[in-house]
Formats: structure tokens, sequence, C-alpha cells
């Protein structure tokens, strides 16, 4: 092959690259922004980068570094409609929950905060946030961010586990959220001992925990998804709390193991077994001797547990919680206090 032949295929192939690791950073940089820092309008931020990019485009004609037609008032007049359709596309969808009538805060609140992804983006999205949650498993926006991005058949299944119990279907027609403007800790911290609304704010308070921390659901498709994603999120410190499990690395991968048999989401399947990896050797020779049994005992026998009004349990004793759902703790009761 000539050697300007290779040249021209290297550009070509260099070119493909370039464009393909920037579409990946926008994508990045996109989620950071819209997720980690909040910000409010998709619209304004997609503005911004066509803007950028103009600019740059411009400034590298003037330098010579590339070369294109000049912009000519036709060209405007023949994409004319489509800056409109872009600025009043999320219009709709927000006129239709208040036209509604709809009385569901998470809906509404949903609606305004959803980010739309196509299968493209959705599949690199989730490629980078499993390549990021495995170098740095304490990245707990990345770890929603690939939950959302690959839990839809499984939060399906949740959605029809939940259905099948009028608990469940009270959980789904009312979506209750846990939060501290939603629960009132104070009064939970005034019941008797051992029952699951203490434990459960004891062990927010032991391990410096907040059920405010947890991520708002931004990228699963289906409303309904979403909420069943939300609710785990809101309910995963519960699930640690009621069996008896620390905040340690060996603490998650236990109960990550019985989220992952209850929920079946990848992401939990995932954090099961990598997260293993990062144990110490002490920690690994309990994980294997006797966590790990017990996790994949509980998560195959204990009554699903994201199908539980925990709202309407605050006073149940814990104990009793546990004969109800066929949990047998690892850890006695007795101990709590010492083991969260």
């Amino acid at each position: 092959m000539p050697w300007s032949h290779k040249n021209v295929m290297f550009a070509r192939v260099g070119s493909a690259l370039f464009y393909g690791l920037s579409s990946f950073m926008i994508t990045v940089v996109n989620k950071t922004v819209l997720t980690s820092f909040e910000f409010p309008s998709f619209q304004m931020l997609g503005i911004g980068q066509m803007s950028a990019t103009i600019m740059l485009l411009f400034a590298a004609k003037k330098l010579r570094y590339v070369e294109f037609p000049n912009l000519e008032v036709t060209t405007c007049v023949k994409i004319w409609p489509l800056p409109i359709i872009y600025i009043v596309s999320g219009w709709p969808l927000r006129r239709l929950f208040s036209s509604t009538g709809c009385s569901s805060s998470f809906t509404m609140d949903y609606a305004k905060h959803r980010v739309s992804l196509s299968p493209v983006q959705r599949a690199i999205l989730a490629a980078g946030a499993a390549a990021i949650s495995f170098v740095d498993p304490f990245r707990g926006d990345m770890i929603a961010c690939l939950g959302e991005t690959t839990g839809t058949d499984a939060l399906s299944y949740c959605h029809q586990k939940m259905l099948a119990t009028s608990e469940g279907s009270r959980i789904l027609a009312r979506k209750p959220r846990i939060s501290s403007s939603t629960i009132d800790f104070s009064a939970l911290r005034r019941l008797p001992q051992g029952t699951l609304g203490r434990i459960y704010c004891d062990f927010l308070d032991v391990n410096n925990v907040s059920p405010d921390s947890r991520p708002a659901v931004r990228f699963v498709e289906d409303t309904e998804l979403a909420y069943v994603m939300q609710r785990y999120r809101e309910t995963h410190d519960i699930y640690h709390a009621l069996l008896l499990m620390p905040t340690t690395m060996l603490g998650e991968v236990t109960v990550k193991w019985v989220e992952a048999l209850q929920l079946r989401l990848p992401m939990c399947f995932s954090g099961a077994i990598f997260g293993a990896f990062r144990l110490r050797p002490r920690q690994r020779k309990l994980y294997l001797e006797h966590h790990l049994p017990w996790a994949i005992n509980t998560g195959i026998d204990t009554k699903f547990l994201l199908g539980i009004y925990f709202e309407e349990r605050w006073e149940q004793p814990l104990a009793e919680f546990h004969r109800e759902t066929n949990i047998i703790p690892l850890v006695p009761i007795e101990t709590i206090s010492n083991e969260i």
C-alpha cells in the first residue's frame, strides 16, 4: 500500500477513534453535570455545548486547521424548526402530569429530572459506570448509574413481585419516600429497644448515615420502574439494619448477595462478586466460611423484602419480623449494638 494511502487510512481510523472518545466523554460529562452537580436544565446544557462547538469550529477555520462552507441564511431556514422543537421538547410531559391531577410527588418530581438515553448512550454509560465502579467501589453515583442502565428486566421482575402482594401493591400505589422530611426520626428514637424502627434509627446514628444521601433515579425509562429503583435505594439501609450487617466492606458484600438473589439486579451481583476481592484476609475467611453461605440461604428463603411496607412496621419487634420473613440472623440480636 502506497504511503499516501496509509496516511489516508490512518487519518480515517484516527478520526473515528477520536469521534468515539469525544462522544464517550460528552456522555460522562453530561451525566456528571446533570446528576452529581444537579444542573437544572438539560436544554441549557446542550445549548452551551453547541455554542462552544460552533466557536471552536470557527476558530479552527480561521487558523486553517479545518475547512467547511460558510454559514448561509438558507441553512438557518432549513434547520429553523429544530431549535424550537429542542427547546420545548420537555414541555408536553410536564403539562401532562399537571393536567391529569396526579397526586404522586415522586411521579411529578421524576418527570422533571428524568434523562432520556438512546440505546447507544445507555450502553456507553453502563460500560463507563462499570469500569469506574470496579476501580472505586465507593463511587455511589457510578454504582447508581450502573444499576439504572442495566436493571430494566430486574426492575420489571421486582415490580411484578410487589404487585403480587397487598402490601407491595399499597407501596406502588402510594409511592412513599424514606427521608428526613417524610419520616419522624425523633419518634423512632422513642420506640422500645428491639423494634424495627428503633433498630433502623440506631443504625443510622451509629454509622453516621442519612437516608437523604441516596441519589435520585434519572435514567430509567418507565416511571413505575423508576420508583421501584428509588424504593430499593431508600430501603437499602433498612436491609442492613434488619440483617444486622454493618457498613464495612464485609457487611456490604453480604447484603449485596441477599439483594442480588432477591432483586436480580446485575449491579447487585457485580457488587457482591467484585466487592469480595477487596476483603482483607481475615474478612475473606469469615466471608467464605460464614457470611456467603448465610447470605445465599437468606436471599433465597426470605420473604421478598422490597414488597414490605416498612413504614407500617416501625413498632414491630425485630425478632417477630425475622420469624415472619423467615430470616435466621447470622449475628444474635442481643449483640446488635456492638455490631452496627
